[in-house]
């Protein structure tokens, strides 16, 4: 059930902090391994990238790769916070003596934090390049994820 509950409020968290996150990832690429002066400007600051986003593509555009970036966030905290709470009933987190155990919980949610992070990292890159926008539609081939 924690699963569940950590995955549905992550998701919720997603779709309000998306647009943001889209801003972010276009205003970081713009001028990508050029030396700096040396590319036009297109986006002067944070607002002035969102409209020029939402005018050059539509306020659908703030949502690009919405879906990746659910079914990654989904995953990730489900992963971690399902991970976690398993470890806490199985005991893991406690002494013999059922006192809770400040290394045994950092070493847990170390051990949930990794697994969800290697398992979901595939589905990052792929909501980072449909986030880059202009690539060739919403889910590209494996080959130009990697290059």
């Amino acid at each position: 059930m924690e699963f569940l509950m950590a995955g549905v409020a992550a998701c919720g968290a997603c779709v309000l902090t998306n647009p943001l996150e889209v801003v972010k990832t276009r205003m970081q690429l713009q001028g990508e391994l050029r030396p700096r002066g040396s590319y036009p400007r297109l986006y002067r600051n944070v607002f002035h990238a969102a409209a020029t986003i939402c005018r050059a593509d539509g306020w659908a555009a703030l949502q690009r790769g919405l879906l990746p970036a659910l079914i990654y966030q989904f995953l990730m905290n489900g992963i971690r916070l399902g991970t976690y709470s398993v470890m806490e009933d199985a005991g893991y987190t406690s002494t013999e003596d059922g006192r809770v155990s400040g290394t045994r919980c950092t070493l847990a949610g170390a051990l949930a934090g990794v697994t969800g992070a290697f398992l979901c990292s595939p589905i990052y890159l792929v909501s980072l390049v449909v986030l880059k926008g202009g690539q060739g539609g919403a889910w590209p081939c494996p080959p130009s994820i990697v290059t």
